[in-house]
């Protein structure tokens, strides 16, 4: 008859996971990510950030959008390289933990469905209007990957464009298409 050890006895990490290297080809990743999000904020710089008629101008957003991507890529870069440390132990708990990450391919078609109902949304925008378009995008959307809860699914839908095209268009005065429905 032979010992085993408790299940909560230490476990070298190294066996599982190679955790004192960089990784670096996601550094890497990191790195071109950051350069492309450097030349589109140089872009986004040459753009005017304010019309003549005082409304935001074309270059407004992509400049919040150029430097938070840049920080973002910058943090995740600093903590890739800072939280790689040398063999630690771990229980055989948290190893277990760490093996059963999610595996981020595993839905496919709702991958898919997702992308084609964004495209839709897109093509549509210009046509039905930020409102309608987006009530449509989130109705469906919503509607499929949280089957349970469809009440709740059409009142996400419909608040969340009206609101963001009050925002938008009272508050901020940016122009938003239309659309089909007499909102202006």
């Amino acid at each position: 008859m032979t010992a085993t050890a408790p299940r909560s006895a230490p476990v070298n990490v190294s066996a599982t996971r190679d955790n004192h290297k960089i990784d670096w080809p996601k550094l890497t990743f990191l790195g071109v990510l950051l350069v492309v999000f450097a030349f589109y904020t140089e872009m986004a710089m040459g753009m005017e950030w304010r019309t003549q008629a005082g409304r935001i101008g074309p270059g407004f957003f992509p400049r919040i959008l150029g430097f938070t991507a840049m920080v973002v890529t910058l943090v995740a870069g600093v903590r890739e390289i800072l939280t790689r440390r040398a063999d630690k132990t771990v229980t055989q708990a948290e190893a277990a933990d760490e093996a059963a990450e999610p595996d981020l391919g595993r839905h496919p078609v709702a991958l898919i469905g997702f992308v084609i109902a964004a495209a839709l949304f897109v093509g549509l925008f210009g046509i039905l209007g930020a409102v309608l378009a987006g009530v449509l995008f989130l109705g469906v959307t919503l509607w499929f990957l949280d089957p349970e809860h469809h009440i709740r699914a059409v009142v996400i839908a419909v608040a969340v464009p009206v609101l963001l095209y009050l925002a938008f268009q009272t508050g901020l005065n940016v122009g938003l298409p239309q659309g089909i429905l007499p909102l202006g």
